[in-house]
This record gives C-alpha cells, structure tokens and sequence, in this order.
C-alpha cells in the first residue's frame, strides 16, 4: 500500500490545479478539490515468484471500510513453492545438525590426538635427557664392572690354580682325585678367560654402536615426535576451521530458508488487499485516474509490485488557491471558508490549514484549504469557488 502524502498532493494541485484570483473580487477565489488521503495498494509479496492472476476485485466506486477486502489474487504455484521451501529448511537443518556433530567430534578428535603427540613428545625428549645425563654412563659403567669382575675371577682362579698345584706337589697320595681337582680348577679358568675376552669385545661393541645407535634413535624419535606435534597442531587447526567454516555457511543457508519460509508464509495474507482506511474503490493507480477506470480484470496476470486499486477518501478533501498577497492576512490557518460547487450542486464547510509566505509571479501566494465532504455533497476534481466566511 502507498499513501499519497498531503505535500505531494498539494504540489500537485498547486501546479496543476490552481486557478488565479478573480481581479474584480478580493474574496472570489476558485480551484478544484483533491483528495487528502489516496492509498494506493500494491502486489507486496516478499517470498512468493511465482505466477500471478487477479482472482477478484471491487468495482469502481465502490464505497468500503477499513479492513474490507478490495481485490484478491490467486497464486497457482504457491503451494509447490511453499513444499519446496519447507524441504529446504529441512535439509538446511540436517546439514547444520550434521555439521555441528562434525565440528563437535573434530574438536574431540583433535584434544585427544594433541593429547597424544604432546605427552610422545615430553617422554622422547625425557628418555633423551635421561639416556644422555644417566643411562649411556651407567651402561658403560656396568660393562666396565663386568670387565672387573672377570678380571679378578680369572685372578682367583689362576692363585687357586697355583696353591692347589703346590699342595698336590710331591704327593702321591689320591693321585686320581688330585688331577680331577686340578683338571677342574684349569677347565674353568680357561672358561673364565674365554668369557672375558667375548665380554671385552661386547663392551667395545657397546660403547663404539649400541650405545652411539641407542643416541641416534632417541634424538631422531625426539625429532620426529616435534615435528608430528607441530604438524597435528598445523593440520587439525586448518582442518577444523575448515569443518566450522562449512558449519557457519550452513546456518547462514538454514536463517535464509527460514526467513525465506516465513516471508512465503506471510504472503498468504498478502494474497487479499485490504482497505486501509474508509473510502471509495478506484481500479488501478490513482494517477490519471477518472474514478470509473477499469485497467484490470479478472483472470489479468499481475506483477510484483504492480498497483491493483486506489481507496479515496472522499469526506476530507484538499483544495489549493492563490490569494494576492494583500489578503494574505485574510487567510490565516483556522480560518473557516465556504464551498460552493462551480459545476453542479454542492457546498461544503472549508478550513485554512496554511498559507504561503513566498510570494509568486503576480504578486500570489498559496493558501491550502481543508474541506469537510462528510455530506458527499461535493466530487473529487469539481470545480468549486471559495469565499471566507
């Protein structure tokens, strides 16, 4: 709906409908009546695209109240276009849950594998440390303590080797179990000394590779650990923006199919055009219009937009003189005028609602009358003349 404002009306009557004083009567003054409200009601859809036709419509003239249905529309693809808008905000809502669940269990997912990676990286970076400050001296020290060991093993062996064969020296007594004695001692110092020398060289071979790969293997998992640290860092936090970034243009897509929703719902009641206020039915824009013109029938398409009729009210009206600017005073606003029709019968009760202050082109200035048509007595564009009471 459009209202036709009292400023742009009386632009209109000044320029196009005043009519100059009378030179022989300060007080004879003419012009034509406007309408002081005229509302225009237009196709004011906000969801709905589809195919338009006029269902039903007032005939010209036609007096109606406020809230009266003038025209109606029938909408044809409406309800195909609302299913299809209901499924959309379904779908938008199954994308969103779906989403949110993605972005929840991504946020999970990502906790427990920082989790993870964090503590791999603290205990290879410890077992580092502590193979470097405690375990590579305390392997070294235990081969060496081994090596000890069998040093003085072999030492004893080799001085009971000695007291023995000094004790069984010169005595043949028992002759047999001397030399398994003997025998014995000798076999087990050879032992001794062959386990010694493969101790030595597994003592060397620990020192020069075991412990030297040991070292390796530790800095490389303590390096390796740092970087899958810092790449689940990297990766789960562009992985996850990438999951919230879907997730926020889903929610931007389901408030723009509800809205889209809610606008082709309303629409339902946009489908009639109501009066907005009291007055007559004019069919079509109010611009040019006679008051008998039928631009639109029934069974016309129609677009958005479009303006399908005009209520006037008729029991206010408007009309625009010019008033030499030596009456002026004459015409201030509260000032009671009468109107008497020019063309036809009919007389009316006036009001001076303002009165110019810029003079025009023959010494003029504009005074804007409001009349009282309660009485149906006088018509929109009749000629009428002016005179103060």
């Amino acid at each position: 709906m459009r209202k036709l404002s009292v400023a742009i009306l009386m632009s209109l009557i000044v320029s196009g409908f005043a009519l100059a004083q009378d030179a022989g009567d300060s007080e004879a003054l003419s012009g034509r009546l406007q309408p002081a409200q005229a509302t225009e009601l237009k196709v004011d859809l906000k969801g709905y695209n589809g195919e338009l036709t006029l269902k039903m419509v007032l005939a010209p003239g036609m007096a109606v109240k406020k809230g009266d249905v003038v025209a109606e529309l029938e909408a044809p693809d409406y309800a195909d276009a609302l299913a299809r808008t209901k499924e959309n905000v379904d779908l938008s809502e199954v994308s969103v849950q779906t989403l949110t669940d993605a972005v929840s269990y991504a946020e999970q997912s990502y906790k427990l594998q920082l989790e993870r990676t964090q503590r791999n990286a603290t205990r290879t970076a410890e077992d580092l440390d502590y193979f470097l400050n405690q375990q590579k001296k305390d392997s070294i020290r235990n081969g060496e303590l081994n090596l000890e060991s069998y040093q003085n093993n072999i030492k004893d062996q080799e001085e009971e080797l000695a007291q023995l064969t000094e004790l069984y020296k010169g005595n043949d007594l028992a002759k047999e179990s001397q030399d398994i004695v003997l025998n014995r001692s000798k076999r087990r110092l050879e032992n001794t000394k062959e386990r010694y020398e493969m101790a030595k060289e597994n003592h060397q071979r620990m020192v020069q590779v075991d412990l030297v790969r040991r070292e390796e293997d530790l800095r490389a998992a303590k390096a390796a650990a740092a970087l899958e640290l810092a790449r689940i860092t990297s990766t789960a936090e562009s992985s996850n923006a990438d999951v919230k970034a879907k997730l926020t243009r889903a929610q931007r897509g389901l408030s723009d199919a509800r809205k889209a929703l809610a606008d082709l719902e309303a629409d339902m009641d946009r489908f009639k055009l109501t009066a907005p206020h009291d007055g007559v039915v004019a069919v079509g824009g109010w611009n040019g219009n006679d008051g008998a013109n039928v631009s639109l029938k029934v069974g016309d398409k129609v677009g958005r937009g479009s303006t399908i009729a005009t209520i006037v009210d008729t029991t206010r009206l408007l009309l625009s003189v010019s008033v030499k600017v030596e009456s002026r005073a004459k015409f201030q606003p509260g000032a009671g005028v009468k109107i008497t029709a020019k063309e036809g019968e009919g007389s009316a009760k006036g009001v001076v609602k303002a009165i110019g202050f810029v003079v025009k082109k023959g010494g003029l200035v504009t005074a804007l009358i409001e009349v009282d048509n309660s009485g149906g007595s006088l018509l929109v564009g009749q000629s009428v003349g002016v005179a103060l009471e």
